[in-house]
């Protein structure tokens, strides 16, 4: 489990005078995802039903500029591109899975807490964090997936802050989603270096 936090220095008076103080004002923890263990999560039979058109627009695309919110959709996009080419061999020969399902379950990241103190919420510090702990983690991967507490529809700031990033909202197991466990409020992020390097960051903090 990786630990990333983010700090701000303050002044503080006491009896002694005047001192500089750090204060941890957001904290993130990720950790590699097993390929064995991501291979128990995906339903293969299902992947190619993973994300429908209605995923790409986000319901608050609308706060940004076309061109941000094209440039969003881009990245959207390539979350749903490397599971239809990872599909492309199966696709091609039926009796050889392996690849794909190898190619589906290496290099994953879980997110599994972004979180900023509530007195500093509302200056985009939540983007800040959350581009620093996918830059770290993408070091040595590609994909990122994340569970949003109580969903998308009742966590409306946490599902706005990874929309902005090309996070995607994944169906349920029962709704046709390609995740056999865990399988609810999942969203993931298919290209982590093309979030990365494509989002247009310096218009998404104004």
């Amino acid at each position: 489990l990786h630990l990333m936090t983010l700090s701000m220095m303050r002044r503080d008076d006491d009896d002694d005078g005047r001192h500089d103080i750090e204060e941890i004002i957001g904290v993130s923890f990720w950790r590699e995802v097993p390929a064995d263990e991501m291979g128990d999560w995906f339903d293969v039979e299902r992947i190619s039903k993973m994300i429908t058109k209605s995923t790409i627009e986000h319901e608050n695309d609308s706060d940004y500029s076309n061109d941000v919110k094209r440039r969003m959709k881009l990245v959207r996009s390539s979350s749903i591109k490397w599971i239809q080419n990872a599909l492309a061999s199966t696709d091609q020969d039926k009796t050889d899975t392996k690849a794909s399902i190898d190619q589906l379950t290496h290099s994953w990241v879980k997110i599994e807490l972004v979180a900023i103190k509530q007195s500093y919420r509302a200056h985009h510090l939540g983007n800040i964090l959350l581009g620093c702990t996918l830059a770290k983690a993408h070091e040595h991967n590609e994909h990122a997936i994340l569970h949003v507490a109580g969903g998308g529809s009742k966590n409306i700031p946490a599902a706005k802050l990874y929309g902005r990033f090309g996070f995607v909202n994944v169906p349920r197991h029962d709704e046709g989603g390609p995740f056999a466990k865990p399988d609810k409020d999942l969203f993931v992020l298919g290209n982590i270096g093309k979030a990365l390097n494509d989002l247009p960051f310096e218009e998404m903090l104004q």
